[in-house]
């Protein structure tokens, strides 16, 4: 045995960012065949996965995000340059996986820049699912502190009846709901509750271009800003849309759950995955600036009248989103 040999042997952990370079070395030619498991997720169960875990309750922002452009056509344009990117960046993450041999964000940030980047990666994700996950609690409560409301018909500022005080509605929808989504150990569960998901979210976006083509009131004439007032506005939109396609924690382990792991594959689903969320962001953003113009509520559908009984059934589905999107996120930081 060489020395050169022995030295490789006695130091093989390498630190993993340089393993991840000398895969990609151009000194050495292979050619790397897609994965394939058994057991795993399909293709649509991920395109579904990654569109419940972009979706959510931001949907109901982008017709105030719209506003803050300054209109339809830079709303519209500022989603489409943000989703070259995100799309990019999605893509990348999955050929940074393969190369790195990883299932999580984290891992595979070690992998490429070294265990100082991962363990900061590791605070950071932590971090981020942590307040995220606190985030959903609020929105649920919120949510259902409206639906309470518009079902008991009860006065702004009124009593209400034990039942209905968002400490209890929240603990009772944190232990019947989140948790056994929670308790799985893999992600591709999570694609028969996202399917759901998916189908709430359409509903929210179909009810406000209902309400738009055909008011169920009076709606007094809004102002319809058709272009922002300075170039730097359009930047206030910026925080929403990319919140609101923001998918990138959960979709390494998405790509790594998969059947067939295969950049091109995952190429595609990604498109589609985006291309559903477009849709149903544009479709609720346009429609809801339309109808309420400048005037818009950040949450649109506070907007509409309390007593609309589609409207109470869309926030439903807004809570049944957020259930949904919670375990996704929860897995990606426990």
């Amino acid at each position: 045995m060489s020395l050169d040999n022995v030295a490789i042997n006695a130091d093989y952990s390498w630190d993993a960012g340089e393993r991840a370079r000398l895969l990609q070395s151009p000194s050495v030619v292979t050619v790397q065949e897609p994965r394939r498991f058994a057991s795993g997720t399909t293709p649509a169960g991920a395109v579904f996965i990654v569109v419940n875990a972009a979706l959510g309750a931001g949907l109901l922002n982008f017709p105030a995000a719209f506003s803050a452009a300054g209109g339809i056509t830079a709303g519209i344009s500022l989603q489409l340059v943000l989703l070259l990117f995100i799309i990019s960046g999605l893509v990348i993450l999955a050929y940074c996986a393969d190369a790195c041999s990883e299932r999580t964000y984290q891992e595979v940030v070690r992998g490429v820049c070294g265990r100082h980047a991962g363990v900061l990666c590791e605070i950071l994700i932590a971090v981020y699912t942590f307040g995220t996950c606190i985030a959903f609690f609020i929105i649920i409560g919120d949510q259902l502190d409206k639906l309470l409301s518009a079902m008991m018909h009860n006065a702004v500022g009124g009593s209400i009846p034990w039942y209905a005080d968002r400490k209890f509605t929240i603990t009772v929808t944190g232990l019947l709901f989140i948790l056994p989504l929670s308790l799985p150990r893999e992600i591709s569960v999570q694609k028969y509750a996202s399917f759901l998901s998916v189908l709430g979210t359409c509903y929210v976006t179909v009810i406000v271009i209902v309400r738009c083509i055909w008011p169920s009131s009076v709606i007094p004439t809004r102002d319809i800003p058709s272009s922002p007032s300075t170039w730097l506005a359009v930047f206030n939109a910026v925080p929403t849309i990319c919140f609101g396609f923001q998918c990138h924690v959960s979709s390494v382990p998405v790509y790594g759950s998969m059947q067939q792991q295969d950049i091109k594959r995952w190429g595609y689903i990604v498109t589609v995955a985006m291309f559903i969320a477009l849709c149903v962001y544009t479709g609720t953003g346009v429609c809801g600036f339309l109808l309420f113009g400048s005037d818009v509520d950040q949450d649109v559908l506070l907007s509409f009248p309390s007593d609309d009984v589609a409207v109470a059934v869309a926030r439903a589905f807004i809570i049944l989103c957020v259930l949904t999107s919670y375990p996704i996120l929860h897995y990606c930081g426990r």
